[in-house]
């Protein structure tokens, strides 16, 4: 028998009966499987569509109507039960049919954890969650170790991860995040499922990926009521949305490669779609519609994915879609997902404990008055002897083709670069972390364009001021790179803030940097 390609779900067990209800299995709808397997296929109705561009290549024929084309979209669910388990195998469009609230979300992910070994990794997909809210797709072209990857398991969510199993039985590649994907000889399902269910119930990956688990999600009902409750609140007073971000849920997507525009609400025959999951696309639906900005509201909206074509191809709520930071009593939660996830204690006094422990610079600043904006303050600091301003100084560098800022402020005798934001919340500071990153990769880099380009700015800008500290590349430690705080202290960021700082000043002292924190 040949080899196929395979997407198998878990179905939580307490969710069984409701999946059979919804679809309506019975003996009329489903064929059996013949035996070792004991389930049924539940064949899908065959979808007849037009596609949009039909429409538009008959708008530029002579004859408008000689263009004449159909697609047609078979699918199937397959139903394995193993023991106390219910597999679900989707063949086509049918993993539109199932429900999230259906699924472990954490099968496939677990499974591959426990198969594939760190230095095994061809893909992994994150959601950076601790410094600036973004999701990420790695691919090597090989299996490849995972230091290779650009992920900082103390600052990503993994959501996926893919690569070659060291169980023979999984086959020659896997990937895993809510589904289980391999490509094995169908007739070894069977023991296919008995080994991924072996595999989703072992902790075992602890050993090999230790660092992969800073976030635990939260079971207990009467905090994620507390917790949602607290987001009202938030969402009523208006702080909620300098720190809410959009986007599809991580673990949910894996179905969906690509997304032309989204819709909010109800799908209508001419429904007004969005280029981009924003919060304020939302704000404004709730505006339209004339409803307050509540959980319960964003648990009950929709938010559609449309294809080029805009055609459906997932509906999830917007509460599902939004990413949240939320600190309740000592502990630190995020919403991702649809879901609440608290912050590893350990993780948290680890964090707290190296950025409140950066040392002040030599030469401090003075006081911030709580009114100016960074650029204000920073030409008042300017002002000082030995100061040099370079906000907003931009550099084009590359051919042209990117604009850099060197620094806020430089010291030039005391050898000191300072970084000044307004930390109102975790992006703010990830823009800060992102600009110190860049200047020290150019500037101490080998390749002497970049400190040619700043020569060149600093003789016209800044008039008498010495370049031959431009002339040779600097040694790391030469320059002390410090971050400036307007108003809070490293223990008063926001968390992931702080985890932002935490790995920007732990990768900038391996480095053989000195770095230091000042708050103003």
């Amino acid at each position: 028998m040949p080899k196929l390609p395979l997407s198998i779900y878990l179905l939580k067990q307490d969710r069984v009966a409701a999946f059979e209800e919804d679809l309506h299995i019975n003996a009329q709808t489903t064929l059996p499987l013949t035996a070792p397997l004991d389930g049924y296929v539940l064949p899908l109705p065959v979808n007849q569509t037009v596609p949009q561009w039909v429409g538009v290549l008959n708008s530029v024929l002579q004859d408008p109507n000689a263009l004449s084309l159909t697609g047609a979209s078979p699918a199937a669910l397959m139903v394995v039960h193993r023991g106390p388990e219910t597999f679900v195998l989707t063949f086509g469009h049918a993993w539109m049919k199932l429900d999230d609230e259906w699924k472990e979300r954490d099968f496939g992910r677990r499974v591959a954890l426990n198969s594939i070994r760190p230095d095994k990794l061809v893909e992994i997909e994150i959601e950076q969650v601790f410094a600036k809210w973004h999701v990420a797709r790695e691919r090597a072209p090989r299996a490849s170790a995972v230091d290779e990857f650009g992920v900082e398991f103390d600052r990503d969510l993994v959501a996926s991860v893919g690569g070659v199993p060291s169980h023979k039985i999984l086959g020659k590649k896997l990937r895993g995040g809510t589904s289980l994907r391999v490509d094995v000889e169908f007739s070894t399902l069977g023991d296919v499922l008995d080994r991924s269910s072996q595999l989703f119930k072992s902790t075992a990956y602890r050993k090999y990926w230790p660092d992969i688990d800073n976030l635990s999600v939260v079971a207990d009902s009467g905090l994620i009521d507390k917790l949602e409750a607290r987001l009202d609140e938030e969402l009523k007073d208006g702080t909620a949305e300098k720190k809410l971000v959009m986007f599809a849920p991580t673990y949910l997507r894996e179905e969906v490669d690509t997304v032309d525009s989204y819709v909010f609400g109800r799908m209508t025959k001419a429904p007004v779609t969005v280029p981009y999951l924003f919060v304020q696309s939302w704000l404004s639906y709730l505006e339209r519609e004339e409803v307050e900005k509540t959980v319960s509201e964003a648990k009950v909206t929709a938010v559609h994915l449309l294809d080029n074509d805009n055609e459906p191809l997932k509906r999830y709520s917007v509460f599902q879609c939004l990413g949240y930071e939320l600190a309740f009593g000592s502990k630190h939660f995020i919403l991702s997902s649809g879901i609440w996830w608290e912050v590893s204690q350990d993780f948290l006094a680890k964090v707290n404990k190296d950025v409140t422990g950066i040392r002040p610079p030599q030469v401090g600043l003075p006081p911030w008055n709580q009114v100016e904006s960074e650029g204000e303050y920073n030409e008042r600091c300017a002002q000082a002897a030995g100061f040099t301003f370079y906000d907003a100084e931009k550099l084009w560098y590359g051919g042209g083709q990117s604009q850099l800022e060197f620094c806020d402020l430089m010291h030039l005798q005391s050898k000191t670069l300072y970084f000044a934001k307004i930390p109102t919340k975790s992006s703010g500071m990830s823009h800060l972390v992102e600009q110190v990153r860049r200047t020290t990769e150019l500037f101490f880099s080998p390749d002497d364009e970049y400190r040619k380009e700043l020569k060149r700015i600093t003789k016209v800008l800044h008039k008498g001021l010495p370049v031959d500290w431009l002339e040779t590349r600097p040694r790391q430690g030469d320059w002390n790179i410090c971050l400036v705080s307007l108003g809070k202290t490293a223990a008063q960021l926001p968390f992931f803030a702080r985890c932002g700082l935490y790995n920007l000043h732990r990768a900038l002292r391996k480095a053989g940097h000195k770095v230091s924190f000042l708050r103003v």
